[in-house]
């Protein structure tokens, strides 16, 4: 059979690839096009080695990825802000330095009178105390920094039973029937966040049977820390929705343009190895900047749409290189692979450059959770064209026994959308089939009038068998 090495030298002296010759980044590619995949056959175990290690990486990191999830949208010092949000901001760090405790997140529980009445009471009281020893004894120490109520600034055993206006407008709502108690929560609660949920819940459910008598209470509990929660049950679900749903669709899409089932394991190792990278990227990026909540799902759906579509630039070319029909222009495997490489894998590199610098302009932004977006879309679609330009060719260059068989040349009589193997059309299957029949005679058997190409002998009426395509031709000239 015919060696890489000879593919190179027929592919580099081939006719074919004269035309490409345009541009010079183009030209260039195409010259380096053998020495990159000779390259991927000989590091072959260094490139599946390398991806696999930086996939499970990423798997590994998954679920850090999605517990670093905010919905803050901080800003970078020193960048360009409009006036509004340069006052917030500086209204902001003044809190923070003034009453560090208050600028955290907080976690927000309600207590409502279900009679609609005047909500404080001793139990409502005894209920705040029961809080405050709580928190006080919430271990490890540091997360929860306190708890705010009115009778932080209101006893009932002052002059009045009923608190002054400016502290009722600060802690009751709903007409008095209801009032407010916040949890101050530490910044670095979100590395043990489902410990401060179970926490705070079981303190709320403690708490709330000293509410316990003849006049019911509801208690709801919800805040910042409730909010974060939800964000990542939706962060979660949504991640789902795409691999459930949208990666099928695309999977199923690729099938049905291929027709080969053997072929359609490289678009599945591919897109695999792009959405692990891709978790391991957005876990480099939360580690300098705050993940914004729709960061994750963002670039899951980028990924999957680059990967598809990368997949496809280099293996549609390999199909019209491998489904030529036999003649001397017909390339051999090595020089199909060659070609799919230089003319898929140029229109990879230009559409990932263009995609990753787009997405860098995010960075101009002085939002952080633009800025996380931008970097970590063009580092995942780096990432996707860099898999699809070392894997592929790796895997085509190193099995090509088990590959060159995926597609196989169409009869010439055929159309193009009959010209696949793996999957053939009715259509295909009965052009075959019919060719293959015996030849039959162009006259009729009883009376020996000619056969004319109806089912019955126009002279004696005898039925006739049917023509074969050559026995067709045949007849009508």
């Amino acid at each position: 059979g015919c060696t890489l090495v000879g593919a190179v030298d027929k592919l580099a002296h081939a006719p074919a690839m004269g035309g490409l010759k345009g541009q010079a980044t183009f030209e260039s590619w195409v010259n380096f096009t053998p020495t990159w995949v000779a390259l991927m056959h000989r590091f072959r175990h260094v490139v599946f080695t390398f991806w696999v290690m930086v996939s499970l990486l990423g798997v590994y990191h998954a679920e850090t990825v999605v517990s670093s999830i905010t919905s803050d949208l901080a800003t970078i010092p020193g960048r360009w802000q409009p006036a509004y949000m340069r006052d917030s901001l500086q209204a902001a760090d003044a809190l923070k330095h003034k009453f560090p405790s208050l600028a955290g997140e907080k976690a927000i529980i309600r207590v409502r009178r279900v009679d609609g009445e005047f909500v404080l009471s001793d139990k409502t009281h005894a209920f705040c105390k029961s809080l405050d020893a709580s928190v006080a004894s919430f271990l490890p120490e540091g997360l929860l920094l306190g708890v705010d109520s009115i009778y932080n600034y209101w006893k009932p055993t002052w002059v009045s039973n009923k608190p002054p206006q400016f502290v009722k407008e600060l802690f009751l709502t709903e007409g008095d029937s209801a009032m407010l108690v916040v949890i101050y929560l530490n910044y670095s609660y979100p590395e043990h966040l489902d410990h401060v949920v179970t926490g705070v819940g079981d303190m709320v459910t403690n708490a709330q049977l000293e509410l316990a008598g003849p006049v019911a209470y509801s208690v709801f509990l919800g805040g910042d820390l409730t909010m974060r929660q939800d964000m990542l049950i939706a962060v979660q679900s949504d991640a789902a929705f795409v691999h459930t749903l949208t990666l099928p669709i695309a999977t199923a899409l690729l099938a049905l343009y291929f027709r080969s089932l053997r072929i359609m394991l490289i678009p599945l190792l591919t897109i695999t190895l792009s959405l692990s990278a891709s978790l391991l990227i957005t876990y480099g990026a939360s580690r300098l900047l705050p993940l914004h909540y729709l960061v994750p799902v963002l670039l899951l759906c980028v990924t999957l749409a680059t990967s598809v579509d990368y997949c496809l630039f280099f293996l549609a070319r390999l199909k019209d290189e491998m489904q030529k029909p036999d003649g001397p222009d017909k390339p051999t495997y090595h020089q199909a692979v060659l070609a799919s490489t230089a003319n898929g894998g140029y229109a990879i590199m230009t559409s990932g450059i263009g995609l990753a610098i787009g997405f860098l302009g995010l960075c101009l932004f002085p939002i952080d959770a633009v800025v996380s977006t931008g970097i970590s879309s063009a580092a995942s679609i780096v990432a996707t064209v860099a898999i699809n330009l070392t894997i592929i060719p790796c895997v085509l260059a190193s099995y090509p026994d088990f590959w060159s068989s995926a597609w196989t040349a169409p009869p010439p009589s055929l159309s193009r959308y009959e010209q696949l193997s793996d999957f053939a059309p009715p259509k295909a299957a009965r052009a075959v089939s019919k060719a293959a029949r015996p030849v039959v005679p162009l006259y009729c058997s009883s009376c020996g009038a000619p056969h004319g190409g109806s089912k019955f002998c126009t002279n004696c009426g005898a039925k006739l068998p049917p023509l074969t395509n050559g026995v067709a031709a045949a007849a009508d000239a």
